[in-house]
């Protein structure tokens, strides 16, 4: 059979017609966004927020009235690096051949630019000069108040945005909500994938953020709708996958984005005309198979009853009462106190997490191919 390019994307984007329904998230999103109002995006890891965003930016990246900037501070460490990612992206977006980027190119002097590019991508990266407190303070908060007084309304969508709480400057969150609730053509998507620390700064009556944001939450796709999309992509590839097929990869998956999506690569990978429940099964042992020395690693990660409770954990797909007789018995796991130290410690390694958006909150494996290969052992 011809090859042609696999539909199927796990990361990045790649485009409207890659992308999978969201239709009402991204509808929302962008009323948000042109209204100028400030959005919090919760989403656990993998579920496709980062996708959403740029599905949501894509029509406006050539804009001269709206400026969409997206920048992951998920590797910043400081007050100071967050700084040069939010330069970074200001940079790049505007860059300095326009008017406009020459207008913020000028401002950046200020601070004794260096400009390095990556060698695989060639992206410049800005690294401003920040030296004393009061730098670091209000070197954002300039940037922040050049752009407002520009004739262009901006969207900055800052992800991972609860990495801000493992800064040695307690003091970012008064910082930024300072400089932020002053601004009039500058709007935010925070997003973040970690739910607690997310709640905590938005949710918060004691934080400086508690109650300034319109909540977002992304949830899983639906069967139906995911269904239609792997079959549409599948047709338009000239092959055919029969319904048995599609509803194992909805259950096996969890429908969760990245898993989903991998597996459905996978599988058209295999570059066939048809495709069965047995094409489904082969393509689940390959990707187990695949990451199989990564999973054994685990062990080396977790003590025994660590181990022995994830195991558990993966068995019960859903497990809404971890400390419940019921469960201990079953898995043989001890104490209700032996297992409450164990969850603690898998949700602080995000080897777990606590689904809380459900209506019944219920704690699950984060990684599927994990959870289905600890149901194999």
């Amino acid at each position: 059979m011809k090859s042609i390019i696999n539909p199927f994307i796990s990361n990045g984007y790649r485009g409207a017609n890659y992308f999978c329904d969201r239709k009402t998230e991204a509808k929302l999103l962008s009323d948000f966004m042109l209204n100028g109002i400030n959005v919090t995006l919760f989403s656990i890891r993998r579920l496709g927020k980062t996708g959403l965003i740029h599905h949501v930016f894509n029509p406006y990246k050539n804009s001269t009235k709206l400026a969409c900037i997206y920048v992951d501070i998920l590797a910043t460490r400081n007050l100071t690096e967050f700084t040069n990612h939010i330069a970074t992206a200001v940079y790049n977006r505007f860059p300095p051949q326009k008017t406009l980027g020459k207008k913020i190119m000028d401002l950046f002097h200020r601070f004794r630019p260096t400009i390095t590019f990556d060698e695989l991508t060639g992206i410049p990266s800005l690294s401003l000069t920040i030296e004393t407190k009061a730098q670091k303070e209000n070197t954002i908060g300039q940037i922040f108040n050049f752009l407002d007084t520009q004739n262009i309304k901006v969207v900055f969508a800052i992800d991972e945005f609860q990495q801000i709480l493992e800064y040695p400057e307690t003091n970012t969150e008064a910082l930024l909500r300072t400089y932020i609730q002053q601004l009039k053509n500058i709007s935010f998507v925070f997003c973040g994938s970690n739910q607690k620390m997310m709640h905590e700064i938005f949710n918060s009556a004691k934080r400086p953020f508690f109650a300034s944001c319109s909540n977002l939450n992304l949830g899983y796709i639906t069967e139906v709708e995911y269904k239609k999309f792997i079959r549409k992509k599948f047709m338009e590839g000239g092959r055919n996958i029969d319904e048995e097929c599609l509803t194992f990869i909805c259950n096996w998956t969890r429908r969760h984005t990245f898993y989903t999506q991998y597996f459905c690569f996978t599988l058209f990978a295999k570059n066939e005309e048809n495709y069965s429940l047995e094409d489904a099964h082969e393509t689940a042992l390959s990707i187990l198979k695949l990451n199989e020395n990564t999973f054994f690693q685990y062990r080396n990660l977790l003590s025994a009853a660590q181990w022995t409770l994830l195991r558990a954990v993966a068995r019960e797909e859903k497990l809404f009462q971890p400390q419940s007789k019921t469960f201990i018995s079953k898995y043989q796991l001890g104490t209700p106190s032996l297992v409450k130290r164990g969850m603690d410690a898998l949700l602080k390694k995000e080897i777990i997490f606590l689904d809380s958006a459900s209506e019944v909150p219920f704690y699950e494996v984060y990684d599927k191919y994990l959870m289905r290969w600890l149901q194999t052992i």
